[in-house]
């Protein structure tokens, strides 16, 4: 496919990257520096420029694209990109970042023809959302081709009884990896768990959550008292996501604006505290030190971090931090934070769900950057229906088929068929031949 993508920010780049692969990837910007990085990078074209131009455009030279991307942080550029780029180019399908969830009820969208719009900023509370809803999971990964799920659970228990990873999998549910200290290894069927594993199950929900009773005996088995820190429009969109009639928010917020509009927003069913971040009085003045959750959630990865940390010095088990800075990520893992990746990353999933090509392999991270996912379905025109499955052997890989939510491994099918889902999880070390493999099935 021909595909554009105007922005070559953080979104731009990693869609760039994911996206590359066999597309011919064309990206604007009018920062040179940005696309500098990405030619040194990637092998893509750049054009340097101005998105609301209809020049820039014209300087591509083609006629037809199969998709445009727009995914700067302004979505006044990126609305007036989709109207601009066509007439100068013919698309055939569109697909916009948006902040402002307004849109979401206007026929702005319908009227310039967009296919899909992507609001990050609401996806991001989902996740704490389901974060909240399985209080004994450490993290919680969705994905858009299977509602399958991927866990991971602490094994914390008072009488530990003799666990393996053969044990705990089924059809419904399998053992995937397990951070041990500070190594990740993808486990064998006779791998023991053991206490203080950080286990990864992939699978159904409540299969995982029926497990999740014999690993951790010492998380909280429902969450009612939430603290956030912030109140800026993400922090807004969680705690709307959160609050119901069983649970207490209180918000904490050092700049007056964001609690006034907070507060309208979220019309008087949170408690707003304006005071400063720093101010470590308020667990005890406040009763911050009561609450079954923590979530920092301001725009600095730094101050989330800190406030998960003093979260934990009073005994909270459960302390989640946005994480803005890809570069944090694998530090916050590695303090036993909850990791909720913010709207940036957010955005890039959300995107390549809606592109959903034969072609196109979802790639994602965990266990702190040690583990990769790759996943790749098969779609109803690909080649690889009625294909046999090539065989993989890697000592830090497991492959896994998914049909009609039930999980195999990759040998107990003879041939691949319309829907089906082929995962693989693995070491990180391992990225480059299984990225091959997956690639040429």
């Amino acid at each position: 496919m021909n595909i554009m993508i105007a922005g070559a920010g953080t979104v731009g780049y990693s869609l760039a990257q994911s996206l590359s692969f066999r597309h011919n990837i064309f990206v604007i910007d009018k920062d040179i520096s940005k696309l500098n990085k990405l030619e040194e990078d990637i092998d893509i074209l750049t054009l340097h420029g101005d998105i609301e131009d209809p020049n820039i455009y014209q300087s591509l030279a083609i006629d037809e694209a199969d998709l445009f991307i727009a995914v700067t942080d302004s979505d006044e550029a990126n609305l007036l990109a989709t109207l601009i780029v066509e007439d100068v180019v013919k698309i055939k399908k569109k697909i916009i970042r948006l902040k402002n969830e307004g849109f979401l009820k206007s026929h702005v969208l319908q009227k310039l023809s967009v296919d899909h719009a992507v609001f990050p900023d609401i996806a991001t509370a989902k996740k704490v959302k389901t974060l909240m809803s399985f209080p004994k999971a450490n993290n919680v990964k969705m994905f858009h081709q299977t509602k399958m799920k991927l866990v991971s659970l602490r094994v914390q228990h008072e009488t530990p009884e003799e666990m393996t990873a053969g044990m705990l999998s089924d059809r419904k549910v399998s053992v995937v990896g397990i951070e041990r200290g500070k190594t990740f290894l993808v486990p064998g069927a006779d791998e023991r768990i053991v206490e203080n594993d950080l286990v990864y199950l992939f699978g159904e929900m409540e299969a995982i959550k029926a497990l999740s009773e014999k690993l951790d005996e010492k998380m909280p088995a429902s969450i009612r008292r939430i603290v956030i820190f912030g109140a800026d429009t993400l922090a807004q969109k969680i705690a709307k996501a959160l609050v119901d009639e069983k649970t207490e928010i209180k918000m904490i917020e050092k700049c007056l604006d964001h609690c006034k509009r907070a507060s309208e927003v979220l019309e008087g069913r949170v408690t707003i505290i304006n005071s400063a971040y720093e101010d470590q009085r308020l667990f005890e003045e406040e009763g911050l030190k009561n609450a079954d959750m923590i979530i920092a959630a301001g725009p600095h990865d730094e101050q989330n971090i800190v406030k998960c940390m003093e979260a934990k010095e009073y005994g909270i088990e459960k302390v989640v931090a946005i994480n803005n800075d890809k570069a944090y990520y694998h530090l916050m893992h590695k303090m036993g934070i909850v990791v909720v990746r913010g709207s940036k990353a957010s955005a890039h999933y959300a995107i390549l769900e809606k592109v959903s090509s034969d072609s196109i392999v979802t790639q994602r991270h965990f266990c702190g950057g040690s583990g990769i996912l790759f996943m790749r379905k098969v779609y109803s025109s690909s080649p690889l229906i009625g294909k046999a499955p090539k065989t993989m052997s890697h000592a830090q890989a497991k492959c896994l088929l998914i049909r009609e939510e039930q999980v195999y491994g990759i040998g107990e099918v003879e041939t691949l068929a319309q829907d089906d889902i082929v995962a693989v999880f693995a070491h990180i070390d391992e990225k480059e031949k299984i990225e091959e493999w997956i690639h040429t099935l």
